[in-house]
């Protein structure tokens, strides 16, 4: 299962990757943890890293910044509570993500999982994990 959350600047059912800022002196690892408890209540560990990528610089009033894509687990799926950032947290079946990596670079489709486009670190980040075996 992948936890993915809904930004409350996103449309409904568009889903991607949690994300956030690494503190002064924090690791990797360390912000991952922290962000993902912050943002949903949902303690994770075994964080691996993945993929990196820039984002940002093309949209007026943001600056180029380096995303950072990561891997976490949990021992147990547990639902989510959502800070004051995310409007929805919800787990998926690596099925769902597929079928929704399909339609990517499609309108939001109503009523259906919608992910971030294939430029995006969080679609290229799911689109491994929908690669992996079964776990």
């Amino acid at each position: 299962m992948c936890l993915l959350g809904r930004n409350r600047q996103f449309p409904t059912q568009m889903f991607s990757a949690l994300a956030g800022f690494i503190d002064t002196a924090e690791t990797i690892e360390e912000a991952v943890e922290r962000e993902v408890l912050e943002e949903v209540s949902v303690p994770v560990d075994r964080v691996n890293y993945t993929l990196s990528g820039f984002w940002g610089g093309f949209r007026q009033n943001y600056s180029p910044e380096l995303m950072i894509g990561c891997v976490a687990e949990c021992d147990e799926v547990r639902e989510p509570v959502c800070n004051e950032e995310i409007a929805e947290a919800r787990w998926f079946s690596r099925e769902e993500i597929r079928e929704a990596l399909t339609r990517a670079h499609l309108p939001p489709r109503e009523g259906a999982l919608n992910v971030p486009p294939s430029f995006a670190v969080a679609h290229k980040l799911l689109a491994k994990w929908a690669v992996r075996g079964e776990s």
